[in-house]
């Protein structure tokens, strides 16, 4: 049994792996809470709706005593459905991140209804399946003191509220905020980040500019931080939840508006139009492409500078899970957002695959590597290749043991010549160190760790496609 990295931070219970399942034990409060939701059908009419994992309480007597011996002291265990590739919120575009937080409010009110809470409101509780949200730490769910404050608001701005705002208002991106921090950044430090006369603009007075200032009083010791009041006799949550539902309300507007006004240009936006492909060379490397997936017959694929995604949908198509990457965040923003409108099975992640994200939090375990995540049966590195060796420089030996390390079996790769326009365009003021590199050179290093299946020239284009197997 493995227990899964950063689960081990909630003392109600952890998540853990065992066979082919992602279990869950709780304790005796979480177990209880949970019974009651999954009784009155509300887990399962939410996993439906997509609002949460699907989460089954385990029944099965031999599995019980199994999960019993090896995790002793917990009340149940829960079994969710298994979701891959794991992100993060330094891997999302900003509508993404958006969503994430709009789902974690759409959460909170349901939760509000029954008089129950969210005492998290993190980023890292949100995964992505099939290009939607999900919500996947039900022990995050609880009976709060009191119904008219949200305690984790808090957190909420820290993960949602503030990138944005620093993405709109400051040029931030959410690799540079989140990294950094597990649980994103303070009301100072936010605060910092903006001058006195933006703090105290419309658009940031009331998340920013008050907040930054009571921050300010406390830390001179000028003003007491608020204290959160007990509950009401009884056991009862205090309050009335109309003033939270008013936050949430204002917050859910915020956000959206927010999404919508941030909208990046994309760095290879004009790509189909200054490369080299007719639409005869187009349809050519798309059947291509197609073909070669069907041969590989990948189950998973990752499809490396995605792009805008078309190719992704070949391979989602050809009945692949796709982990689609891209260092342009506002290509992924593309992709992404026809994700909501037409859903297949493409996870979207912005990376930089010559720099991919580390390992971060306890023992840089916490939130695993993007090398650890990724593993696929098949890369496809489409138009890749130029950019590695001039943007990246990367040598390519090192391209080699690159795509070597993230593919189980097979590599599909386009095979991009010196003379061609995006070739070219990437050396602008660039000194040319670059006329060793032909087909013949490609294929010599490659095949050093890949045999050679297929070549084949793209029709109307100096481009070739090569299928590769890697060698064991």
């Amino acid at each position: 049994m493995t227990r899964v990295a950063g689960s081990f931070r909630d003392p109600s219970g952890y998540v853990f792996q065992y066979r082919d399942g992602i279990f869950r034990a709780l304790d005796a409060e979480a177990a209880e809470l949970l019974r009651s939701l999954d009784t009155q059908g509300h887990l399962a009419r939410w996993a439906q709706d997509d609002l949460i994992v699907g989460t089954r309480f385990v029944e099965d007597s031999s599995l019980l005593t199994e999960l019993e011996t090896a995790h002793p002291g917990f009340a149940a265990f829960v079994e969710h459905n298994r979701i891959a590739p794991i992100t993060y919120p330094y891997e999302w575009s900003t509508s993404m991140l958006a969503d994430a937080g709009q789902h974690t409010l759409k959460l909170q009110q349901k939760l509000l209804e029954l008089g129950l809470s969210l005492k998290d409101a993190t980023a890292y509780n949100i995964q992505f399946v099939r290009g939607r949200p999900v919500f996947i730490d039900l022990t995050s769910i609880e009976k709060p003191a009191r119904l008219d404050l949200w305690f984790a608001l808090g957190q909420f701005n820290r993960m949602f509220l503030y990138p944005l705002l620093l993405v709109k208002h400051a040029g931030w991106d959410l690799r540079s905020y989140f990294l950094p921090s597990l649980d994103g950044r303070t009301t100072l430090q936010v605060g910092q980040a903006f001058s006195w006369r933006q703090r105290w603009s419309p658009g940031l007075l009331f998340d920013v500019g008050l907040p930054f200032a009571l921050e300010q009083r406390i830390k001179k010791g000028k003003a007491s931080a608020p204290q959160a009041a007990a509950p009401a006799p009884g056991g009862k949550p205090a309050g009335h939840p109309a003033a939270q539902q008013m936050t949430l309300r204002r917050l859910d507007r915020k956000i959206a508006a927010l999404a919508k006004s941030i909208a990046p240009e994309t760095v290879w936006g004009d790509y189909t139009e200054i490369c080299s492909y007719d639409d005869a060379a187009e349809a050519s490397k798309k059947a291509l492409v197609k073909e070669y997936l069907q041969e590989t017959k990948a189950t998973a694929v990752l499809d490396m500078g995605c792009n805008t995604g078309d190719y992704s949908r070949i391979a989602a198509q050809c009945g692949a899970s796709v982990l689609a990457t891209d260092f342009d965040i506002a290509a992924v923003e593309q992709m992404y957002q026809r994700l909501r409108q037409e859903p297949a099975n493409i996870t979207p992640m912005v990376v930089d695959i010559a720099n991919p994200s580390p390992g971060i939090g306890y023992l840089n375990a916490e939130r695993p590597p993007f090398l650890d995540r990724a593993r696929p049966d098949c890369v496809l590195a489409l138009a890749v290749i130029h950019h590695l060796l001039v943007g990246a420089n990367l040598p390519m030996a090192a391209i080699r043991d690159l795509f070597a390390t993230l593919t189980q079996r097979h590599l599909i790769m386009e095979f991009v010549p010196t003379n061609d326009t995006m070739f070219r365009r990437l050396l602008e003021f660039r000194v040319d160190l670059f006329d060793h590199i032909t087909l013949d050179y490609c294929l010599e290093v490659f095949g050093e760790s890949f045999t050679l299946l297929r070549q084949t020239p793209i029709q109307n284009s100096p481009r070739t496609l090569l299928l590769f197997e890697k060698r064991h």
